[in-house]
């Protein structure tokens, strides 16, 4: 990470960092990256996606807070004694299917969950940046590419509605209470400890049956995948350097067919010439086709992926291949 100017505002070394949804695949790689900088973290986490297991390789620097983002009275206790100033709002529902099934869990999590987060830091008064983890599917299918943070924004599926509201609050938070919240708009991220997404989907097909991979759609689903290390530095990179009430995609910057990607992974697996791949023909309800990212925003504040595809696939296999056999039992507070 190109860091000029040193961490975060607040989080330095014993400053109080709360991480929201600190325990899932995205929150607990930040987790780490904040506490080898020596942020004091605390998390606040449900545990319905994340575990505990998750962050067993810091377990004795990190406060975890099991709560729920839409319980307005444990998020206002845990921000009380953690006096946070700086928050990563991670705590989400992060699938479009699941969206899709259940709509109404998806937008009491991401919208009224960040409200009830956004309300409880305005009361705490000691707060100075927010990082909000948004979502590229906030721009649903856009025609005009590559897509710019000043596209509008027009979800097509009930998680990208949520987000998109997750959004529009924070912005209100920000100019009603001039709240400092950062908005970073996520794309397809994928590496160790991701509990979902194409990446893992084609790696646990492949383990069952070698020879043959079944990709939805026709494969010309266009994405950008970008290793968990290179997104929690943009994360990190906004907490220091972004700029309040404004949206930066936080992505690769490189553009990928849903069968290059399918192609590349059978390759990282040495299964070249032995894997036929078959397609479904159609996709999920809400399922983008094409995306197309520019990161030339956040590119201006420092941002610099570092991890190819091919290099973040084959850390992703030496992960699935060899999963974390350390598994820690410790009391949450």
């Amino acid at each position: 990470m190109n860091n000029q100017s040193g961490a975060a505002p607040g989080t330095q070394k014993g400053a109080s960092v709360l991480v929201t949804g600190g325990c899932g695949f995205i929150g607990s790689h930040l987790v780490e990256a904040l506490v080898a900088q020596g942020s004091s973290v605390w998390v606040l986490d449900n545990l319905q996606a994340g575990t505990l297991d998750n962050l067993h390789a810091v377990r004795n620097a990190v406060e975890v807070a099991v709560g729920d983002v839409r319980d307005a009275t444990r998020v206002r206790e845990v921000v009380g004694r953690c006096q946070p100033q700086v928050v990563f709002h991670l705590a989400a529902n992060a699938s479009v299917p699941g969206s899709v099934d259940d709509p109404a869990y998806d937008f009491e999590t991401n919208s009224a969950g960040t409200f009830v987060v956004l309300d409880a830091l305005r009361e705490c008064g000691c707060c100075k940046k927010v990082v909000l983890a948004s979502s590229g599917a906030v721009y649903g299918q856009p025609q005009v590419f590559p897509i710019v943070e000043e596209h509008a924004v027009n979800p097509i599926s009930p998680y990208g509605a949520s987000k998109a509201c997750a959004e529009l609050t924070a912005r209100m938070f920000s100019r009603v209470y001039e709240m400092p919240v950062v908005i970073a708009r996520i794309f397809n991220t994928y590496g160790p400890r991701m509990a979902r997404f194409v990446v893992l989907d084609f790696l646990r097909k492949l383990r069952r049956n070698p020879s043959v991979l079944e990709v939805l759609g026709d494969g010309q689903q266009k994405r950008d995948f970008t290793y968990v290390a290179d997104t929690v530095q943009g994360l990190m990179l906004l907490a220091e350097r972004g700029a309040a009430s404004e949206a930066y995609n936080v992505s690769s910057g490189t553009s990928t067919t849903v069968t290059e990607l399918a192609h590349q992974l059978i390759a990282a697996l040495g299964l070249d010439g032995t894997t036929r791949i078959t397609y479904t023909g159609s996709s999920w309800p809400g399922d983008a086709q094409r995306w197309e990212v520019s990161i030339d925003k956040i590119l201006c504040l420092g941002f610099l992926p570092q991890v190819s595809l091919n290099e973040g696939l084959l850390e992703t296999i030496r992960w699935f291949r060899e999963p974390e056999s350390i598994r820690a039992r410790w009391t949450t507070t």
